[in-house]
């Protein structure tokens, strides 16, 4: 298996698109969250004008198959994220194809983002997380810490 990492260069393009849709959690026994919805407002902020300053992400390939992104951006009170917790922490949100989940592909892909973080300089990184998910399980195992709850939907932050 032969795994490489890309910059993230285009959020515009259809992959992009497919896995940033793909990493809506929906809760079982409810509808998909319809595709359309990455175009509304506030998901567009994660993905709109990519390359401004402090976005970084990565496309992570297996055998040369697109297999996973992950990318963080930086939010302002204004437009804040939905895991937004300050003006200097990055946002993160990550996905691994479908077909290629539970490979262990994600640890790569966030062990690679982290390093990446830490090499910039970051201090800290978060995001939004649906109670439910089990992936939640799988951040706090990471370090992460619940910084808030609304009942429903946890911010968690991990300090680098």
């Amino acid at each position: 298996m032969n795994i490489t990492f890309h910059p993230l260069e285009n959020t515009t393009s259809g992959f992009f698109h497919e896995l940033y849709h793909s990493s809506f959690y929906t809760a079982p026994g409810e509808p998909a969250v319809p595709f359309e919805s990455i175009r509304s407002p506030q998901n567009r902020l994660y993905y709109e004008y990519w390359g401004r300053e402090g976005d970084l992400g990565f496309v992570m390939r297996k055998d040369g198959e697109v297999a996973g992104v992950i990318y963080s951006r930086l939010f302002t009170k204004e437009e804040p994220g939905y895991g937004f917790v300050a003006e200097d922490v990055p946002e993160f949100g990550v996905a691994v194809t479908r077909g290629m989940r539970g490979e262990g592909l994600g640890q790569q892909l966030m062990d690679h983002f982290l390093e990446a973080l830490r090499e910039r300089g970051d201090k800290q990184v978060s995001l939004s997380v649906h109670g439910d998910n089990h992936a939640a399980q799988w951040y706090q195992r990471m370090g992460f810490r619940t910084v808030a709850f609304d009942g429903k939907t946890m911010t968690m932050v991990l300090d680098l």
